[in-house]
């Protein structure tokens, strides 16, 4: 778990370039992190996304980075601590999944706005209270794992209508039981870890040190923002990524982590709630989020050069006074504050002061200069953009 807005080590948790996974696991050493820069590097990085989690009411600006992976057509699995409230072992009060995301100004157009999930029953009921949180959403995570700290969540695109699971494949999770034959098998690890820089996804390779009452200790570097990436291990007799487990800890200086294993008694959960038999569960319950749809700008330089952008929108009839402005590198995308309305409005210049995206609909004043600005509507139908109306609009911006 990351906090975004402030800098804050949690102690709980939480490049790689090459031509195909068989080429890096050829010429990868053992440990060593690489960052994925294109989706297709490792087959399993497809399933993988961020989770930012708004937890405590009280301070909704602060939000933490989670990792999660998608376990069958309409579900994505996370550690516990990532989604629940602390103060109150709830549900957190905002939850929003990014898939395949690689990194500030890299989303792809699939946010999934989560309000359903389902949490182990102990940690509900009484681990939830060994974590400490503050009212401001500072949290203090106690080093040592908990077997109960894993999470199911719901995540269906409003755009397609379709789980996530289903749009981009997921990896199904396996007992440990069935798979741990040898004293240190190998296992793999995707995560956002917070020791890098713009939430970038990172893999890497390790052993399976050791296992206790489903609580498996290995050597892959783990940071916080790393808390819920599924630990991968081979299936028998294959070459496909199974999830063993949920990254739940880690060690003091990060070069080892803890992971919640599943049982055979946990998979049958698992699968009791994708076909949605959830009157046959044993160990977890359903958990809801406030998670509130909003509506997210993006807008993406596609021109030869950086670009300057300035956004603004008028919230419930009355003017903001704050304008959003950030320089969009060329080929990157950059997201601005969300808005509670489909109307808003852009000023786009170069870094010599050129215009673009031309527009007189409205003047603002900012420090003691006059801007032109150009009025966005969001169509309730955002098709090719995001999601219907909700979800993510993205303003294509080309220099002519």
């Amino acid at each position: 778990m990351r906090l975004l807005n402030i800098t804050l080590f949690i102690l709980f948790l939480c490049s790689f370039y090459a031509e195909s996974t068989e080429h890096f696991v050829k010429n990868s050493a053992i440990n060593a992190r690489v960052q994925i820069k294109d989706i297709n590097q490792v087959l399993s990085a497809q399933n993988v996304g961020t989770l930012v989690v708004t937890t405590n009411r009280y301070s909704k600006d602060i939000q933490s980075i989670c990792t999660g992976i998608l376990i069958a057509d309409e579900y994505l699995m996370t550690a516990a601590h990532c989604v629940v409230d602390h103060m109150t072992g709830e549900g957190a009060l905002n939850v929003e999944f990014f898939p395949q995301y690689l990194g500030q100004g890299k989303q792809i157009r699939s946010r999934v706005f989560v309000e359903n999930g389902w949490v182990h029953k102990q940690y509900l009921a009484t681990d939830y209270k060994n974590i400490l949180q503050f009212k401001n959403g500072l949290v203090s995570l106690n080093r040592k794992p908990y077997a109960s700290d894993l999470a199911i969540l719901k995540v269906t695109s409003s755009q397609t209508g379709y789980g996530l699971g289903k749009q981009f494949g997921y990896v199904a999770p396996i007992a440990a039981e069935e798979v741990l034959t040898t004293k240190k098998p190998n296992v793999s690890l995707l995560s956002y870890p917070a020791d890098k820089d713009g939430n970038t996804l990172w893999y890497q390779q390790c052993h399976l040190t050791g296992h206790k009452s489903l609580i498996g200790s290995f050597d892959c570097q783990v940071y916080s923002g790393s808390s819920g990436a599924g630990l991968l291990i081979k299936a028998p007799n294959s070459d496909k990524d199974r999830v063993l487990g949920i990254v739940s800890s880690s060690s003091d200086n990060g070069l080892s982590g803890g992971a919640v294993l599943f049982s055979t008694e946990i998979i049958q959960d698992i699968q009791n709630i994708i076909k949605n038999r959830t009157e046959s569960l044993r160990n977890f319950s359903a958990v809801s989020f406030k998670t509130k749809p909003r509506t997210y700008v993006h807008i993406e330089n596609l021109c030869k050069k950086e670009i300057i952008a300035m956004v603004y929108s008028e919230e419930n009839n009355e003017a903001q006074a704050i304008v959003s402005e950030s320089k969009i590198p060329v080929n990157t995308s950059m997201m601005f504050n969300n808005i509670q309305s489909r109307t808003w409005y852009s000023h786009i210049r170069d870094l010599e002061g050129k215009p673009y995206n031309l527009g007189r609909d409205i003047f603002l004043d900012i420090e003691n200069k006059s801007y032109s600005f150009k009025k966005n509507v969001i169509p309730y139908r955002n098709i090719g953009n995001g999601s219907i109306f909700y979800g993510d609009y993205f303003l294509k911006v080309y220099c002519i």
